[in-house]
Formats: structure tokens, C-alpha cells, sequence
């Protein structure tokens, strides 16, 4: 018995779809890092919110930019630098939370 073939178009549409979830994320949580350093007073907080939801909004853009890539050539990759900055972007925002947190709580 032989295994069901694969339909290769799925692939490219779910990873489409996880760039877009990932831009949703961020921007959401750019808005609480952005709302966290407006009612506690802190600049730096603040700005790293807007540094954050510009970074959602090229993120997106990216994946809109892909989805027309992606229909010309499903196989087509994400490129290399694209993954790096949205590594450190991820881990920017995790700090970033993690410093909001820390500013709620008082310590």
C-alpha cells in the first residue's frame, strides 16, 4: 500500500498564513508595549513599542509582498535575511514584554 500524494500547494499557503499570524502577534503586542510606556511614564518603553508595531507593519507587508511572489513560484524561499531580522525582531519584542511586565508589577 503506498502513501497518499502530498498536495504541494498547501505548504506555501500555511507558511503564507504564518507570516500573517506573526504580524498580527507583534502588533499586538507593540500596542501593549506602546500603552504600558504611555501610562507609566516610560519613553524608552514607548519607543520600543513603535519601534515594534513599525516592524508589524513591514512584517506584514512582507507577507503581502510574498503571497504575489509565492503565486508565481510556490517554491520560492523567505530569504535569509528576512528570517534573521524576524528573529531578532521576535526576540526584541520578547524583551520588550518581559520589560513591560516588570514596569506593571512595580520592580
Amino acid at each position: 500500500m503506498s502513501a497518499a500524494p502530498r498536495d504541494p500547494g498547501l505548504q506555501p499557503e500555511r507558511t503564507l498564513l504564518a507570516w500573517s499570524r506573526t504580524a498580527l502577534v507583534l502588533a499586538a503586542d507593540a500596542l501593549l508595549v506602546l500603552r504600558t510606556g504611555y501610562l507609566r511614564g516610560s519613553p524608552g518603553l514607548a519607543a520600543l513599542g513603535g519601534v515594534l508595531a513599525l516592524a508589524a507593519a513591514g512584517l506584514y507587508a512582507h507577507g503581502v509582498r510574498r503571497r504575489g511572489a509565492v503565486e508565481h513560484d510556490p517554491h520560492i524561499s523567505a530569504g535569509r535575511w528576512w528570517m534573521r531580522g524576524l528573529t531578532a525582531t521576535v526576540v526584541l519584542a520578547a524583551g520588550g514584554t518581559a520589560w513591560s511586565v516588570l514596569v506593571n508589577t512595580g520592580r
